[in-house]
């Protein structure tokens, strides 16, 4: 069958006024060519061979550089970041176009472009739905550059999109924007920054695990012989092809739990190899990429998604006719159970031991496949919702620049949650193979756009001149694994020469990892920080929360100046909120934390704090030292914007920063945080969005204040409580105004204050009384008005429009406007309220979070004890 020549791309990357970059995956081997052009709606010509139409009057813009091979990664995988320098430096305000031309480098000989592979058409490709990346067809996509006015910047924000969360995908809501906006340079986005958990590797759906780097019945990644994990069961570590024959959707989590030492909840259908990893992006970013097999059952749901629907597909996916072309497959989910391969035995338990030992199956096989088949049916409904709007994601993508960080999902669950965690899976040979090869995926998919400067995977013709990037010596070592696995060359010395100077880079050993994942990036008038705050973190003790960023990678991955010399403010990205909800992070975590760590005492990982999301005891302010510290850094650039994900919920918040005396803040940091594009909470955590339970998580009173002391030893006197005595003992000391008792003082004065507050979107909305809905003179007033109250908590409550926090799927976006002499600083979040259409009217900026880059009025009055 024939393939498509782009599975994935072309996605926009890193664009500054000297360089473009674009990131490509193709199914044979191509040298890319890259085409740039001044304008927007420019068409390509059927007969001009890939150029604009003549006579138009089309600019071409001059390059160099802009030229680059295809790198291989499967035995069908090539992937590819094509830059171009600027000869002329590209001008804000203005729209620019690109096209990506290929030609093989092997016969049969074939040339093309985005038009000839149907990239600029509505028209299916092979079976497959396509949005025409102009937005007409036959135009090319475009672009524009932050604006350096402040005024006219405008930058969007999201994370956390997973193929089978819960809710719309609200990635797509921006296609919307931009195609409202597509020849105005300053309402369109300027930038993307996607802020962690890109893909969900820890939990996969099992038909999509089962398809992965499976198109159209060729593979994408393997070759006669696939990949191996190293696995110790006991009697030695071993070399075990990890396939889903040895290691079956829904049977993996013991798999993962013992021999890799992991502690995710949902690992069912855990990603293992390289090629896995490497399908599941693919899988988030292009329809291209899906097994057609897979997406005409998936498009059945589209059609009509009554459960009658549900379970005839579950049904079709589970029977022996439809895994006739897949026999392997027979082994797990049909009564034609055959020969197992040895590995089978690794991912059984005391449970699932009895179900697949029925000769000929029977009752357990039939009830265990029962519960397979209703979680099938609950996954596909969700990712059914996925695939429909991939191709206006995929649009996205190809429309602005966008800059990615890792969180915890993109490799497990809990990642280097702490030092416990760390020992227990870098001590096991399969936990370092999962954690290196989903880096690798995360190297190949997600950082070389940022940083395409320090990628070079292939060396240029006579050699490399200089000393290499720790980023080009891994990416290299991940194209000789690449080509051992693909081309089924000798394995013998795969692990030596390849795999351990690879763990070696990662920090696997006693050493540090050499391999530095964060970056900045020229945003307008200033630059954007984007933090790694997963492999630099520290640790006081085996089980304690862990420091986002030790102090050597603080000073590593932050400046001490304000960049540029005088940027009116500077962007920071976290993928963890650093100005978290008071309530949410200093009483409903760390309870729910002590509850896992309590429960987990007596099973195989004591003290181990681990599960959902909201028991991570990960927040930056569980550890003071590293957050203190951390604030103490980001108050040098006096204006910060803080960009995070993470946690499910969207909110603002803004912290004013007091130093030593000064009667007025030194710094303004304000926490924009956007999450989740798709995973929405629901069942009993709808409760969340109560009126009540907002209140309670963004704090009781409008202020959450502290003072500071550090590198002192302070005496206290007067009625303080023991727990603030002790807080006074650590270093940095940090205690809470509230509670504290009138007349008790600390010895002297603190080193800083802060104070963080909850924005509160005050916009009028449609509903909202124009005056008391309660006239308490009139008894039908009161009776009526009460009615109206309970009515407008009852929409907010089933829309999950809020005041403060955000739980339907959203994106957010960053404006900018004069106040006086200052900027003021507007974070709009979109979504659906109450509808599953995204083109639906109600698609738009529903909430609507202000700030001023500095304080004012009460604002500025720094906090006292009392």
């Amino acid at each position: 069958m024939a393939l498509p020549n782009i599975i994935a791309g072309p996605i926009l990357r890193r664009v500054e006024k000297d360089q473009i970059s674009v990131w490509i995956a193709c199914t044979r081997e191509f040298t890319l060519t890259l085409k740039i052009y001044e304008g927007d709606n420019i068409e390509l010509n059927t007969e001009s061979g890939g150029f604009p139409s003549p006579g138009t009057g089309v600019v071409e813009l001059i390059t160099s550089s802009a030229q680059a091979p295809t790198v291989q990664f499967g035995k069908n995988l090539w992937i590819g970041v094509v830059r171009a320098e600027m000869q002329v430096p590209f001008q804000t305000g203005k729209i620019y176009s690109y096209n990506v031309r290929f030609e093989s480098k092997s016969p049969p000989t074939e040339k093309g472009d985005l038009k000839t592979d149907g990239l600029l058409s509505d028209d299916k490709h092979l079976d497959r739905p396509q949005k025409a990346l102009g937005y007409k067809k036959n135009v090319l996509p475009s672009f524009c550059l932050p604006a350096d006015d402040p005024a006219k910047l405008f930058i969007a924000q999201a994370s956390c999109r997973k193929i089978h969360g819960h809710g719309l995908d609200a990635l797509a809501h921006l296609d919307k924007v931009i195609k409202d906006n597509l020849t105005k340079p300053d309402t369109r986005p300027q930038q993307l920054f996607l802020t962690g958990d890109q893909v969900y590797a820890d939990d996969v759906p099992g038909a999509t695990l089962r398809h992965l780097g499976a198109l159209d019945g060729v593979g994408l990644i393997t070759g006669a012989e696939g990949e191996t994990v190293k696995v110790d069961n006991g009697n030695g570590a071993q070399e075990i092809e990890a396939d889903i024959v040895s290691f079956p959707p829904y049977l993996r989590k013991h798999l993962m739990s013992h021999f890799a030492g992991f502690s995710s909840g949902s690992a069912h259908s855990h990603l293992v190899t390289f090629g896995e990893f490497c399908g599941l992006y693919l899988n988030y970013w292009s329809i291209r990429s899906w097994n057609i097999k897979l997406l005409k059952e998936v498009q059945k749901i589209q059609a009509d998604n009554k459960e009658s629907v549900l379970q005839e597909v579950a049904d079709s996916l589970l029977d022996s006719e439809a895994v006739e072309d897949d026999p392997n497959m027979k082994v797990l989910f049909t009564d034609e159970f055959g020969e197992r391969p040895d590995a089978f035995d690794l991912v059984l338990t005391e449970d699932t031991r009895p179900i697949f030992e029925e000769d000929p199956p029977g009752e357990k096989f039939n009830a265990w496949l029962e519960k397979i088949r209703a979680k099938l049916k609950n996954e596909l409904r969700e990712v059914a919702e996925f695939a429909k709007t991939l191709p206006e994601v995929s649009r996205v993508l190809a429309n602005v620049p966008s800059y990615m960080i890792f969180d915890d999902h993109e490799v497990t669950d809990d990642w280097f949650l702490s030092k416990r965690w760390n020992n227990q899976v870098l001590s096991k040979p399969m936990g370092r193979d999962v954690i290196r090869n989903g880096l690798m995926a995360y190297a190949v998919f997600q950082d070389w756009g940022n940083v395409p400067g320090e990628y070079v995977p292939i060396p240029p013709q006579g050699g490399d001149a200089g000393d290499l990037s720790e980023r080009t010596k891994f990416i290299r070592k991940i194209k000789e694994y690449c080509n051992v696995i693909a081309n089924g060359l000798p394995r013998d010395n795969l692990r030596s020469d390849i795999i351990g100077p690879m763990e070696q880079m990662l920090g696997f050993g006693a050493e540090p990892a050499k391999v530095k994942w964060h970056y900045d990036v020229p945003t307008g008038p200033t630059k954007t920080f984007v933090l790694d705050t997963r492999t630099q973190r520290t640790y006081d003790s085996l089980n304690s929360p862990p420091g986002l960023l030790g102090e050597d990678a603080l000073r590593d991955q932050l400046p001490n100046t304000i960049p540029n010399g005088n940027a009116p403010f500077t962007f920071v990205v976290s993928a963890a909120p650093v100005l978290g909800l008071a309530c949410m992070e200093e009483l409903v975590q760390p309870a729910a934390a002590s509850v896992v760590g309590i429960k987990s005492t007596t099973g195989k990982n004591p003290g181990l704090l681990a599960g959902m999301l909201k028991r991570d005891f990960e927040a930056w302010g569980f550890n003071p030292a590293a957050f203190e510290g951390l604030i103490e850094r980001l108050s040098n650039l006096k204006k910060v914007i803080l960009l995070s994900g993470d946690v499910h919920y969207g909110f603002s918040s803004v912290l004013d920063y007091w130093k030593g005396s000064a009667a007025v803040p030194e710094a303004r940091i304000l926490q924009f945080t956007s999450s989740s594009l798709k995973n929405e909470e629901f069942g009993l955590l709808h409760l969340y969005r109560s009126a009540i339970v907002q209140k309670l998580l963004t704090g009781i009173g409008d202020n959450l204040e502290k003072l500071g002391w550090k590198d002192h030893v302070l005496s206290v006197s007067g009625d303080v409580s023991i727990r603030n005595r002790n807080r006074l003992r650590q270093n940095p000391a940090v205690i809470p105004i509230a509670g504290w008792e009138p007349g008790a003082t600390v010895s002297i004065e603190p080193d800083y204050r802060w104070r963080l507050t909850v924005i509160t979107d005050e916009n009028v909305r449609s509903g909202d009384p124009i005056q008391n809905d309660i006239d308490l003179e009139d008894e039908n007033a009161v009776k009526e008005g009460y009615k109206k109250v309970v009515q407008r908590h009852l929409d907010n409550f089933i829309s999950g429009v809020h005041r403060r926090m955000v739980w339907p799927s959203n994106i957010g976006l960053l404006k900018f406007v004069q106040d006086g002499t200052e900027w003021k600083v507007k974070h709009n979040f979109i979504f659906s309220a109450g509808s599953r259409d995204i083109s639906a009217k109600n698609v738009g900026e529903h909430i609507k979070h202000e700030a001023l880059l500095v304080a004012t009025g009460d604002e500025a009055t720094r906090p006292e004890l009392p």
